[in-house]
């Protein structure tokens, strides 16, 4: 972890191989969702013992969602803590403006292509979702009650934008209204995370057999966050380099090994009524993850030091959002023109979705996201 500081005020710390992470999440994504929504119009090859085998394994990459979840809760914490650490207080109006032009612009332009111009383009389907769900930030919610009628997925992607908005908001304003009464106590973001994730659990006990509201509900996932904003109360406080500064990398190593056997078997631990406890394995496992990354001097890997992971988890979230729109269209061009029974016809379509999504999330990076992001400097 390296600290920057400047002569008007000291920064709130830098996390290295944050990006990696993030990188790693959005092409898990992507991945998972090349093979999930475009399974219909492949041949027999798709089902083929060694091709499933593959989709077994990318079949993992919707856990990048888990991952996105808890890193959001532990960063934004840190912030928060962070400002109130340095400051005394917390400019919750600040907080939230930053937040809304990180997020507003790009989800927006989502929401304008999928309501308004999709339509009218060639192999455009009038949506079935509703916008005023969308402009109040809770397409989760929508996607609870009219996702599964809908056939394309360009504004499904959003719901997670939709529970990270919630959070944002309810959570710096929980956050703020405590300290407004004095210091935090050293545990009150533990008390109030653990018990998040205990409404969290009777939430998922309470809706076992509603597939879509155990998934989309914010209450339902809100436990991933919760985890990531303990492990960002535990960076600000120190305990968390003080544990992992000096882990051995032998337990390290074993850590990782055991966690990627459970992520590879995750769908077949939790049945049934123990359903409910289906994504707090691998929050923990993600926790880990995040510090062991940030702290530790004995990782045998840092994601950052990969070449081009560092940049590229600057355009993740231009990934993220726009990827369904490109395997949308290359899976309707490789029908049409009949390239869908060899292998190497999917190959070509996953190289094609992920090289389109990266160079337009080069785009809109510089002409969209780069620039609004300088107005944040106005709102410190």
């Amino acid at each position: 972890m390296q600290t920057e500081t400047t002569s008007e005020e000291l920064k709130r710390p830098y996390f290295h191989n944050i990006n990696g992470l993030r990188f790693i999440g959005a092409i898990s994504i992507l991945t998972f969702h090349s093979f999930a929504l475009s399974d219909d119009i492949w041949g027999d090859f798709f089902d083929g013992y060694w091709f499933s085998k593959v989709r077994f394994l990318v079949g993992r990459g919707h856990m990048g969602i888990m991952l996105f979840f808890v890193l959001s809760g532990f960063l934004i914490t840190n912030i928060l803590l962070w400002e109130y650490k340095t400051k005394g207080k917390i400019q919750l109006f600040n907080f939230l403006i930053r937040r809304f032009l990180r997020v507003w612009p790009l989800y927006f332009l989502i929401v304008l292509f999928g309501f308004f111009i999709f339509p009218v383009l060639p192999y455009g389907i009038e949506t079935v979702h509703e916008l005023w769900r969308f402009l109040l930030f809770l397409p989760n919610f929508d996607e609870i009650t009219v996702g599964a009628h809908d056939s394309i997925n360009f504004l499904s992607v959003t719901w997670t934008i939709g529970v990270e908005e919630q959070f944002y908001f309810l959570w710096g304003v929980i956050v703020t209204l405590f300290t407004l009464k004095g210091p935090l106590k050293k545990n009150f973001i533990f008390i109030l995370g653990f018990a998040v994730i205990l409404g969290a659990l009777l939430f998922r006990y309470y809706n076992l057999g509603d597939n879509r509201t155990v998934y989309y509900h914010s209450l339902s996932v809100m436990s991933d966050l919760a985890f990531g904003c303990m492990i960002g109360a535990m960076a600000v406080q120190g305990t968390a380099e003080k544990t992992f500064k000096h882990l051995a990398k032998w337990k390290i190593v074993l850590i990782y090994i055991l966690s990627l056997i459970y992520c590879l078997y995750e769908g077949h631990v939790f049945k049934n009524d123990l359903f409910v406890f289906e994504r707090i394995i691998p929050a923990i496992i993600f926790c880990f993850v995040i510090l062991e990354q940030v702290y530790s001097e004995n990782s045998f890997f840092k994601l950052d030091k990969i070449p081009g992971f560092f940049f590229s988890g600057e355009i993740t979230y231009s990934i993220y959002v726009l990827h369904a729109i490109y395997i949308f269209y290359w899976s309707k061009f490789f029908e049409a023109n009949g390239y869908t029974t060899e292998m190497w016809h999917f190959a070509i379509f996953y190289a094609l979705v992920l090289s389109s999504t990266y160079l337009t999330a080069l785009t809109t990076y510089y002409t969209i996201e780069r620039p609004i992001f300088k107005l944040r400097k106005h709102f410190r």
